[in-house]
């Protein structure tokens, strides 16, 4: 009887059809649709769940040491020996590329050295030293970096020529040298986070400049804590921005200079023999050095990188062919223009003490001599990328420098610290910590202060520099 019952209920729930498959009722679908979409959901959460974890949890142990920082001392090694084998072995990541690098050599770190102070450069010595400079420091620069880059290729390590300096000649030697590479761009990320934020005020901007380097400052902050791939493509585009305005101006320049602007004026020679071609005689030749020597600070810094490139014996040679390109492009055939253009009497060339401004640079002012409106603005952007450039390079050269001191035992141990992204992020906290000093401007009575702590690092970078 209960054999009977429980067939018939079953043939009351289910049908056979046609295929001899059963067919259930509507409320059994129901049931068994609510609970598969309940067991979906919780798969869908637990994974997505899962995957915010494991995100944060990727995210978090990229903080953490590299294994490869626990690696002992040989005790049968002496320290030099030892410096070697750990720049050697730094756990930086190869994430620059031939693109990266050929960027860096050829528009890297050009910034308010040449733009803004050329202005005084060539109001103390007139074109033609204008020229005798550049050229004279450029022709130094072509032979060392070449001489760097073979031995980058054969020894790319850690650090590069700060190591070599101790590798090569001494310790003392290597000390002096290292620390006085590393202080010159400590000193470079302040000055060029206050260069920015003067451009800004070329158009009258009320905001307070604080506000401005707060944002370059975090903004410079942010590229270099993602790594060196972000730096890497930051500078390929900061590098292009000024390539192309470089470019811009060399064509509107040989034009302006030929009588096309809108004056309709030709000028040739003319501010060569009124008011002349040298300001001081050979005291202004001698005073332009300074300036020229500065505004060629960074060129170095794709030997510097050759740690973290994927391939250097292939990338270093071609980006070293580029450093030709950067002296003839950006400094020569534009400065020769800049002295074409601009006499050196010009009285907005005539700064008070104690005063950078982007309305004296003159980039600008050979444009707005011409009676130009617009493009003098435009310059202005890229004068004020460019010192955002040169503040982005002044924190990887620096950080990486400070790298190498540690590892040579010139520096504390924990200066060393390289995470598993390969970020340095002790030696980068530290470059930030000395960028406030950029702040120092706001304060009117302090701007001496920072004045001169401007003028000692330039004094440190010549040493370095022509030592």
């Amino acid at each position: 009887m209960d054999l009977l019952s429980s067939q018939s209920t079953f043939s009351e729930d289910s049908k056979l059809n046609a295929s001899g498959q059963h067919t259930y009722n509507s409320d059994d679908n129901n049931t068994r649709n609510s609970t598969n979409n309940i067991g979906n959901n919780c798969v869908f959460n637990s994974s997505a769940t899962n995957t915010k974890s494991n995100w944060f949890k990727k995210l978090m142990d990229g903080f953490k040491p590299d294994e490869s920082l626990q690696m002992k001392l040989n005790p049968n090694l002496s320290d030099i020996e030892n410096a070697n084998l750990m720049s050697a072995k730094a756990p930086l990541k190869r994430n620059l590329t031939n693109r990266h690098l050929q960027m860096i050599a050829i528009g890297g770190s050009v910034g308010s050295g040449l733009f803004i102070g050329s202005a005084t450069a060539l109001n103390s010595g007139g074109p033609a030293a204008l020229l005798i400079a550049w050229i004279l420091v450029g022709m130094m620069i072509f032979a060392t970096i070449h001489a760097l880059c073979e031995l980058a290729v054969n020894f790319p390590v850690s650090g590069s020529f700060i190591l070599y300096n101790t590798r090569f000649i001494s310790s003392p030697w290597g000390f002096c040298m290292a620390w006085n590479y590393c202080i010159q761009w400590l000193i470079g990320i302040p000055l060029e986070l206050v260069a920015a934020a003067i451009a800004i005020e070329y158009w009258d901007c009320n905001v307070s400049p604080a506000v401005w380097i707060t944002i370059f400052y975090l903004l410079i902050f942010c590229i270099n804590l993602l790594g060196v791939r972000s730096y890497g493509e930051s500078e390929f585009v900061f590098s292009l921005i000024k390539i192309i305005s470089i470019c811009g101006f060399i064509i509107l320049g040989i034009v302006l200079v030929c009588g096309g602007g809108p004056k309709g004026e030709y000028i040739g020679g003319r501010y060569w023999h009124h008011p002349g071609s040298f300001s001081n005689g050979v005291k202004g030749v001698c005073s332009v050095f300074v300036p020229s020597a500065f505004s060629y600070l960074g060129t170095e810094l794709c030997g510097l990188a050759a740690a973290e490139v994927s391939n250097p014996k292939t990338a270093l040679p071609k980006a070293t062919k580029q450093v030709f390109w950067r002296i003839c492009l950006f400094y020569i055939i534009s400065l020769t223009l800049i002295g074409l253009l601009v006499p050196y009497d010009e009285p907005k060339l005539l700064l008070d003490d104690f005063s950078i401004n982007s309305k004296a640079s003159p980039f600008v002012l050979s444009i707005e001599n011409a009676g130009l409106s617009v493009l003098p603005s435009l310059m202005n952007v890229a004068i004020m990328i460019a010192a955002v450039s040169v503040g982005n390079s002044a924190v990887f050269g620096c950080s990486r420098s400070i790298v190498s001191l540690a590892e040579q035992g010139f520096a504390p141990k924990i200066a060393g610290y390289i995470d598993r992204e390969g970020r340095p992020l002790v030696a980068v906290l530290f470059c930030f910590l000395f960028g406030l000093l950029g702040f120092m401007d706001v304060a009117q009575m302090n701007y001496h202060l920072l004045h001169s702590v401007v003028h000692w690092g330039l004094g440190m970078e010549l040493f370095w520099g022509f030592g």
